[in-house]
């Protein structure tokens, strides 16, 4: 419920609807939900993939966006520029980046790994969908939309609010340690979750800001 109401507000306007996920909430998340207009679905602890109910909606494009993450603004026309351009070389899935906002909602982390980070979101809606096998950190997008071994990676921006402060930052870490001790699903582990040293910040610019 923190993260929603910034939510709507912010991808709302960017897409033609929403399927949301509420795997367990008991905050008033489902209830905002619900309202929501721009909710076509809300799928509550589902069996099946959210895949699957888009492609019910009619839906050709899917993007992913977690409650506490923000698209940039003019998303969806940068969006449909990269969706007509890749379609000329037949992609059909994109790697979008990941700014983790850090101690202010006005900048970002860009130091070593944090810079580098981008998460595969943005794919087209297709019956077949491949899922990743990972049972932590997969990709949202199906496996066959990888292009020469990785998803083509595309001039789009997501902010992330879930690192914003220290208490999210060792809270995320703890999950995480807790879901997997042994870095099966993540090599270098968790600890650089809450690493300040380097640490190297940028500012949002206006032109690539995001509402909420």
């Amino acid at each position: 419920m923190r993260y929603l109401p910034g939510f709507l507000r912010n991808v709302a306007p960017q897409v033609d609807g929403i399927i949301a996920l509420d795997d367990g909430s008991a905050d008033g998340g489902t209830e905002l939900l619900e309202q929501s207009p721009a909710v076509l679905e809300l799928l509550r602890r589902p069996r099946e993939r959210p895949i699957g109910a888009a492609l019910r909606h009619g839906a050709e494009w899917i993007l992913c966006v977690d409650a506490d993450e923000r698209v940039e603004r003019e998303f969806r026309t940068r969006a449909e520029r990269v969706i007509a351009r890749g379609g000329l070389l037949g992609h059909s899935a994109y790697a979008v980046r990941m700014r983790e906002l850090w101690d202010d909602p006005r900048q970002f982390r860009v130091d070593g790994i944090w810079g580098r980070k981008e998460v595969a979101r943005l794919f087209r809606a297709r019956a077949d969908h491949e899922f990743d096998p990972k049972a932590l950190h997969g990709s949202k997008a199906p496996m066959q939309g990888k292009w020469r071994g990785r998803f083509p990676r595309a001039d789009l921006t997501l902010y992330h609010l879930g690192m914003l402060r220290a208490e999210d930052r060792a809270a995320r870490r703890r999950r995480y340690e807790r879901e997997d001790p042994d870095r099966r699903w993540q090599s270098i582990g968790y600890e650089y979750l809450t690493d300040s040293r380097g640490l190297e910040l940028r500012r949002v610019t206006a032109r690539r800001a995001f509402v909420d």
